[in-house]
This record gives C-alpha cells, structure tokens and sequence, in this order.
C-alpha cells in the first residue's frame, strides 16, 4: 500500500500487522512451575461472560500489590473493585498504591531496580515492549486467557499487548480521542459543532474571547504535550491522506507534504488565527473543565471526570473532524503480571484479579465511572453505552481509531513536542522541524527492529 492516499476501510483499526510487536520473547513457563493446579489446568474460558478461573485456588492466604497512576475516577472506582474481589476470593488480599502520572514510570522504574514493586501492574500498552525487554513483566497463561478467546472478543486493538508469540497484559478498558464542545460559547457565537478541518477554524476564531492581549475564552486549546502530539501523528496525518508509518512500522512518514501540511493546520490555531495560548489556565483539559475554551481534544476518560468536577458544564462530544479522510487515535491502560508474582499463589492470585478487572461486569462498572470505553466489542454495543450522548461519539469512532506503534513512548512524544516548539518558539519552518523528528523517531525504530531482527 502506498503512503498516502490511502481508504479508511483498508487501514481500519482492524489492521493485525499494524499493531502486531515482532518482539521475540520467552515462552510461558509451565503452569505446574509455577503452583498452578491441574483444575486451574483445565478451565475453559465462558466467551460470554469473561474468563473463568474458578477451578484455581490459592493454598493459603496471599496478598498482591496493585499499582496505577492517580486518576480520581479510576483510582476510587478501584477501590471499590477491590473491596468486591477481596470478598469474592477468600485468602486473596488486594492492596492499591497510587502514584501521580509524572512520577509513575520512575516508581516502577526504581521498583524494578530494587527488585520491588508491584504484583499487578496497570500499565500503558506503549509501555510494555520496554518491560519485556527488561524482564520485569510475566506472560499471561495461555490456559487461563486463551489467544483464540482474547483475539475474538476484545478490539484488535488489543494486540498491541502481545509481544511475540505472548500477551502480556488485557486491558478493562479502550480509549479514543474526541472533540469536547462548549455548548454555551457555540450557542452565544451563533455557531454548531465542526464536522470538518475549515468547519473547525471557523468556530475556533469565532468562539474566542479577549480583554487586549488577554485570554478570557480560547477557541481551541493548546496542548501538544497532552493529546496534541496524539492529534497530529495519528489523526490529522491520516486524515490528510498519508499513513505515518509504514504498514510494517519500520518507516515513518511524516515529512511527506501531507504530514507537514496537517503540521501546519495545527500551528495555525496558535501562530496565524490566534485562537489559542500554552499554558492557558495550566492545560486544556482545566480550561475547558472552567468552561475558558470552546474547543478541546481529549479522551473518552475525560468524560468520567468532568462528571465528578464540573456537573454543571454544558458539553457535548462529536468525532474528530476530518478532511479528506476521518481518523482518530486508539489507546488503553492494561493490567499485566510482573516477576514479583511469577510462581506460585501470587501468580494465581495476580491471574485471578487481571481475569476480574478483565470481566464485563467490571467493565459495565468501568464505564459509566470513567468514561473509556469497554475493552469487550460486544460490550460496547450495548444500548446502555451507544444511547449515552456522551460516550456515543467515542463508540463511532472506533472503526476508524489507530493504536500507534511504541518503541518509545515518552521519546515519541518528546520529539513532536520538540518539533512545534521549533515552529513556535524558534520559528523553524515547518518542514525542517517535521522532518528533524522524523529522523529521531526513525532512528530509534531502526535501532529496535535491528535488535529484533538480529535476536
């Protein structure tokens, strides 16, 4: 397929080889190794309603260590997750830490160092080749999470947990992003929500509010370092005609004239249309929640917590605007076992809490609480997810969502980051700046799949 121009139905979310890691790993070790019993052995996963365990049992009382970053409305719900599987498992002990998102990675980071940590991991899927390569995450036992299971009931955006011929972690929940729409700053402007690229600048410009220089309302808010680098690379390039990689994510794409005209789209709302500041009210998502912007790009998790601080906002979300084609980025957090409980009660019990987290009743709990999407594809049919205005718009997005390939995470980011501070502080050209970070990112996806083609 060539890079641009491509059809949305031919380079769907569906794409195996997209999200496919060709990570070589070691192979599970034998359940009997690890303290599994011949009952657990031989569960058989019920496709309807989760994954079934019930045959395992822990030979005395155990407790394991959960560990996530701290987001409100997931971190309460936990909570009460917990309290639900504790009572479930007698001789099981969950326990939750919580650490802020900035510090996370270097929680773990330092836990792995000190052969510590946590026995349950909640972790970003981008995350999980760099722990595989460290040893510090176990496979999921194939007895007890079968592939044939996970590949026809979760979104095939789930792959991108595997790492060769091993998942590793199943997540509750699935993201996408959205447009947030300040329903009473549209109304007052005399505008409706954008359907399309010019659609956007138009409302942006018209729902902007000033005192002088100063910023009373946003059009469209600023935020590369949260959702922004996601909006460009995954969105915005697709939906000007280019694929920012390759179907085999071994080459990036993005100096092709598509990828630095959707570049340039972006950098408009802050250098030509001032529509928009950095830092306005600390971040987007706060400048929308004070009700300061009319426009903003965010999750579905978004939705969760503007119910629980801003009830009274009056918004609603549509898809992402498109162009000459529609896309939006896919993303989600999942739960994985680390080396702490590779054998034994803890391993069993780790196994029992993923399959928990990992069920629908959970997921119809997830939900409503934080706004992402149930990992599940059938779940998010339901009615009670596709009749909600506020979680709809996600749902019809997922066809058309992309899970990027991570070598890096933090490094992809960084070097987008970098590319429109470029642009906007030091007044590179566009171009220049794109094809900079292309060549970063290159390099890093060179130097892994040289590793892997060698191992």
């Amino acid at each position: 397929m060539s890079k641009s121009r491509f059809k949305t139905s031919d380079t769907s979310i569906n794409r195996r080889t997209a999200l496919k890691y060709g990570a070589g790993a070691a192979g599970a070790a034998a359940l009997a190794g690890r303290g599994w019993s011949a009952a657990a052995q031989e569960a058989t996963p019920a496709a309807s309603a989760g994954f079934d365990l019930s045959g395992m049992e822990v030979s005395g009382d155990v407790t394991i260590e959960y560990w996530q970053y701290e987001f409100e409305s997931k971190t309460t719900l936990v909570e009460e997750l917990i309290t639900q599987f504790n009572e479930a498992n007698p001789g099981i002990t969950v326990r939750q830490r919580n650490f802020p998102y900035d510090d996370f990675r270097q929680q773990v980071a330092a836990a792995v160092q000190a052969g510590e940590g946590p026995d349950v991991l909640n972790v970003f899927y981008g995350w999980i080749p760099a722990y595989v390569q460290q040893q510090f995450l176990q496979p999921l036992s194939q007895d007890a999470f079968p592939h044939d299971v996970i590949e026809s009931e979760y979104f095939p955006m789930v792959q991108a947990a595997r790492v060769g011929e091993e998942y590793y972690a199943l997540p509750t929940a699935v993201r996408t992003l959205g447009l947030f729409v300040n329903n009473d700053l549209l109304e007052a402007a005399g505008v409706e929500p954008p359907t399309n690229w010019e659609e956007t600048v138009e409302v942006a410009i018209a729902t902007t509010q000033k005192d002088g220089d100063n910023f009373e309302v946003v059009g469209m808010t600023w935020d590369i370092g949260g959702q922004g680098h996601h909006w460009w690379r995954e969105c915005l390039i697709r939906q000007n005609g280019l694929l920012p990689y390759s179907e085999d994510n071994r080459e990036v794409f993005w100096s092709e004239p598509e990828g630095v005209e959707a570049f340039e789209w972006l950098a408009a709302f802050l250098l030509e249309h001032e529509v928009t500041q950095s830092g306005f009210q600390t971040d987007g998502a706060t400048a929308f929640q004070n009700g300061a912007a009319a426009l903003h790009v965010d999750g579905s998790y978004r939705v969760g917590a503007y119910t629980t601080n801003a009830p009274e906002l009056n918004y609603s979300i549509v898809p992402l605007p498109g162009n000459v084609e529609q896309a939006s980025f896919a993303s989600f957090w999942a739960n994985t076992i680390t080396r702490n409980a590779a054998e034994g009660d803890k391993n069993i019990a780790a196994h029992k809490f993923i399959s928990f987290l990992s069920s629908p009743d959970v997921m119809r709990q997830w939900t409503p609480a934080t706004g992402e999407l149930p990992a599940l594809s059938a779940l998010a049919e339901e009615e009670q997810f596709t009749s909600d205005e506020k979680l709809a718009p996600f749902i019809e997005s997922l066809p058309f969502s992309y899970a990027t390939f991570l070598v890096d995470e933090a490094a992809l980011r960084q070097d987008v980051i970098d590319a429109f501070d470029q642009v906007i502080l030091n007044g590179v050209d566009a171009a220049t700046a794109v094809a900079e970070a292309e060549a970063s990112t290159q390099e890093r996806l060179d130097e892994y799949w040289a590793a892997i083609d060698e191992g």
